[in-house]
Parts: structure tokens; sequence; C-alpha cells
């Protein structure tokens, strides 16, 4: 009976055993199921890995210090500042990047970029707005950047705009984009030129290329007599050229040419540097003012003539010019209407440029990535935001440009960019608002929002004819003189030139009395260095283009 119950008791113990080993192997299959099926269940593994909460590496904040000129820090420039930025992270690949304005007024930025550099401060994007761009360049205040542009952004603008910002092969700068050039029109109310002129007649003699300026002057002489008899009161002559916004001389009824500082000149498709204040357009314009001058169709107050107070929406006054040359473009329909609008009464146009030329030096500036900057790959990807025109880049344009909807302007008509700025109705607001950017500063100004002084055409017209075939762009792209061996001469040129220019440019010494004054400031301008300025840039221009 032992002996069964030990027999039962092992019988037992074995089947438990059994059991066991059963369970245990059932328990090992189901462990090891899922890795024999990986093959089947990887795509969803790696679909929830590559999920951006699993693998996307969360990078370091960035704040990009950006230097330009415009108003200065205005009253809201840190709220403005605050909705760029939440803007900016909404642009792909600036997620972690913010931008810290450093604006400064014109007077002040050159010295503020300077102090900023000596002292060693952050500075990342650099504008060359008030910078001697070819200068800085030569300084190192701005790195090679062409290994960090998209292709994006090198094919939203034109090659010849690139070379504006180029040196040596070498981008330094994305150029801010606008308008490039301005043709010279001359400008007449239409109820003179139709009462006392003749329209057709008049276009035919100033856009005639063979006529001598003093043939052109004649045929002006002749409308503005007989406007005055017709009037019964004085009207006048106006200047045959039109100095620019920096005192140069300017185009009017020239060959087109490109300005080296100081009123050096060198004419399109010549080589030889000039001194446009003697040259033979601007001797033959000084017989003319001379003569209009002796017979009272000219300068009504001498030397303190101000031709602002008698031309341009004072053309109908009683005692007013009754033509003018201006700086416009388009069509002469259009540069018309403008004028019509702007002036407040209807205004004829006559192109008389003979090409749309785009100087050398680019005016707008752009933006540069600075040498010490330690992310110039942000850095790059900002400038594409405020160039390229993407949705959100253009909202971040917009917003340095002018501020906040709702509280610096609102919209009109969204859907076509059209605003009212709610402090000012010029094309750009001062330093006296509470925020208001330069557009043709912060980035490409033909995506710029329309306000009340911008036209519905503006922008696509001055684009189409930037990119024309049929417009020049100079062959002195690059090329940036240096006057620094001679610039005492240059000091004493100009001082020669504020002495005796107005008086010549006023006639007020009449025909008997202008040639003898003239060859007076040629003798002094020679004995201030002229020729040795001419040398010295046609030394330098000869150089560029040798290694063009």
């Amino acid at each position: 009976m032992k002996t069964w119950q030990k027999l039962l008791a092992l019988l037992l113990a074995v089947m438990m055993m059994l059991s066991m080993v059963a369970c245990a192997k059932q328990a090992t299959d189901d462990t090891q199921e899922p890795a024999e099926s990986t093959d089947a269940t990887e795509p969803a593994e790696t679909t929830e890995d590559t999920t951006p909460a699993d693998t996307t590496e969360e990078k370091e904040p960035v704040v990009l210090e950006w230097y330009f000129r415009g108003n200065g820090q205005q009253k809201d420039t840190a709220e403005v500042e605050a909705a760029v930025n939440e803007l900016v992270k909404q642009y792909p690949g600036l997620e972690h990047v913010s931008i810290h304005i450093n604006c400064f007024p014109s007077s002040d930025y050159a010295q503020q970029v300077a102090l900023s550099q000596a002292s060693g401060l952050q500075m990342d994007i650099v504008n060359s707005v008030n910078l001697d761009f070819y200068k800085e360049v030569a300084n190192g205040t701005w790195m090679p950047m062409e290994d960090y542009l998209s292709d994006e952004l090198k094919n939203e603008l034109p090659s010849w705009l690139w070379e504006m910002g180029s040196v040596d092969g070498h981008i330094y700068m994305v150029p801010n984009y606008q308008n490039a050039f301005n043709c010279q029109y001359a400008l007449f109310p239409k109820e003179y030129m139709d009462k006392y002129g003749n329209y057709d007649e008049m276009k035919a003699v100033l856009q005639d290329t063979s006529k001598t300026l003093t043939e052109k002057a004649a045929y002006l002489e002749e409308y503005v007599k007989a406007v005055s008899e017709g009037e019964g009161t004085q009207k006048y002559c106006a200047p045959l050229d039109q100095a620019n916004s920096t005192g140069q001389m300017g185009f009017a009824f020239t060959t087109p040419f490109d300005h080296l500082g100081n009123n050096f000149i060198v004419e399109d498709g010549t080589t030889t540097v000039q001194y446009a204040p003697i040259d033979d357009f601007y001797k033959e314009s000084y017989a003319i003012y001379a003569d209009w001058f002796d017979k009272g169709l000219y300068s009504p107050d001498g030397v303190t003539t101000a031709y602002d107070n008698y031309t341009m929406s004072h053309m109908m006054d009683a005692t007013s010019a009754v033509f003018m040359t201006k700086e416009m473009y388009g069509s002469e329909e259009r540069v018309a209407n403008t004028y019509t609008s702007q002036w407040g009464f209807d205004v004829v146009a006559i192109n008389i440029q003979p090409y749309n030329f785009i100087q050398k030096n680019w005016g707008a500036g752009g933006n540069g990535i600075s040498s010490t900057c330690q992310h110039p790959e942000e850095a790059a990807k900002f400038l594409e935001a405020i160039t390229c025109g993407s949705e959100i880049g253009k909202k971040i344009y917009n917003t340095m440009v002018f501020g906040i909807e709702g509280k610096h302007y609102n919209f009109v008509d969204e859907a076509n960019d059209r605003i009212e700025t709610l402090e000012y109705d010029g094309s750009q607001g001062g330093v006296d608002c509470s925020y208001a950017g330069l557009k043709w500063i912060l980035g490409n100004s033909f995506y710029a929002y329309k306000n009340q002084a911008v036209l519905d055409d503006q922008y696509p017209v001055a684009k189409e004819l930037n990119e024309s075939p049929d417009t020049v762009s100079s062959s002195l792209i690059g090329f940036t003189p240096d006057t620094t061996k001679v610039q005492t001469q240059v000091d004493q040129v100009k001082a020669v030139y504020d002495e005796f220019y107005t008086t010549l440019y006023r006639g007020v010494l009449g025909t008997d009395g202008w040639e003898a004054y003239y060859d007076e400031f040629v003798a002094k301008l020679e004995t201030a260095g002229l020729n040795d300025i001419i040398a010295e840039l046609q030394s330098q221009l000869d150089a560029f283009l040798a290694n063009k």
C-alpha cells in the first residue's frame, strides 16, 4: 500500500512538471510573437518615431540683432517688434528665431554702426544705407553670403541687382528691391498747352536727338512767351535740368550718365570721367539761362530763386513757370495722370530721356550678414522672408514697414493689399509718427501694402520696367571710386563750385557777363586741383574696366 502511494505521488509530480513546462513555453511564445512580426509592423513604428514630438531636435533660441537706418526708436517700436516676432516664428526655419530692432536716424546710423563694431556688440544683420558699401566690404563688415542663400531668394532679384550687392564675385548684401531708375519728363499744364502750344510739335522737338539743347530751348521759349502774352501775367521758363535730392546734376535732355560723386560723371557708352558743371551740356545751358534772364523769362528772384515755388502745383499760379522737368517712370499718359491727381489741374507729359538707364549705384542699399554673426543660416533665412513675398514673409515685411493693423493702419481692400495709414498720407511716415518704417530700406518694396499715396499700378509698372530687356544697366556696376588720395582737392573743388555755380545756373550775369564768369570758374577749379581728381578717377576706372 505504501509502495502504491509513493508511485502515485511520483506520477502526480511528473504531471505537474509537464504542465509547468507547457505553460512556460506558451508564455515564451506569447512574448516573442511581436518580434517575429516586426517586418509587418515596422512602418507603423517608423511613422510614430518621426513625429515632431519624438524626433525633432528642439533648437536653441536665437536672437538676431538687426541694424538699419530709419526713423529711430519710436513710441511703438517695441510693440511692433513683438508683433514681428510672432510672425517670424511662423516662417519655416525661423521657429526658434527672434529679431531685435536697432533702428537709428540717418544722422546717427553710420556712427552707431561704427561704435557697435568697436565695442564688440552683437550685430547679425547690417543695412548698408548711409554706409559706404564698398569700403565696408573692404573693412570686413559683412561676410560673403552666397553659400547661405536659397535658390528662391537668388531667383527673386534680377542679375543686375545681385551685381549691386557683390564685390569680386562674392555677394555681401541682399539688395532692397524697388524702382531702379526714373526717366525725365517735360511737364506742362494742359490748359496752357492746348491754348498756346502744340503738343505734337513740342514732343517732336524735345525728343529729337539730332537737335541741340539751344534749339530745344528756343521752342520752349516761344511757348512761354505765348502763355505770358495770353494770360497777361508773368510766366517763366524753368531750368532745363533737374538736380537730384543729393544736389548732383540731373539727366534732363542729356545722355544718361553715372555719378561718381561730387558731380564727376561718366556718360553711358563712354569710359571718360568728366566734371558735369563744366561739360558741354552745362556750358550750353548757362548761355541759355543768361539769355532768358536778359529777356525777363528766367529767375524771377535772381540767385535766390527757388523754382519749387514756381513749378509743380504752382504752374497755374498767376506768377509761375509754365513747364518743368521731373523724374518719374512709366508711360507719358501714366505720368500725366499721376501729376494731374497730385497737383489738381490737368497735366501733359513728354518723355525726354532717350532710354531707361540703371545707374551703377544702388541708393536703396540692402542688408548683409555681419562678419561676426554666429547664426548666418538664420540671418539669411530672415532676409529671404522679407524679400521673397511668401504669405508670412509679406506680413513680416509689412509689419516692419507699417506697424500694427488697427493701430497704425487699416485695410481698405485686403485682397489687393490696399491700406490707409492713420498718421500720414504720404508714401512714408516720419519721426513724428508713433511708428513708421521706410519700405525701401526694409526689404522688397514691391510687396509693400499700398497706402493712400501709392497708385494701384505703381509697383507692377516699376517692376516691369526694371526687368525689361529694353532697360539699360550701367556697365560700371561694381566700380567704386576712392578719392582718399585727392580728398584735399575734392574739398577745394567743392568750395569753388559752391561759390560760382548758382550765379551761372540762375543766368543773372546775362549774355554779356556769363562767359567770362564761366572761364573764371574753370580757372579756379583747375587751381583747386580739378585735373588731379579727374586723373585719379580715370586711372581707377581704367583699372576697373581692364580687370572686368
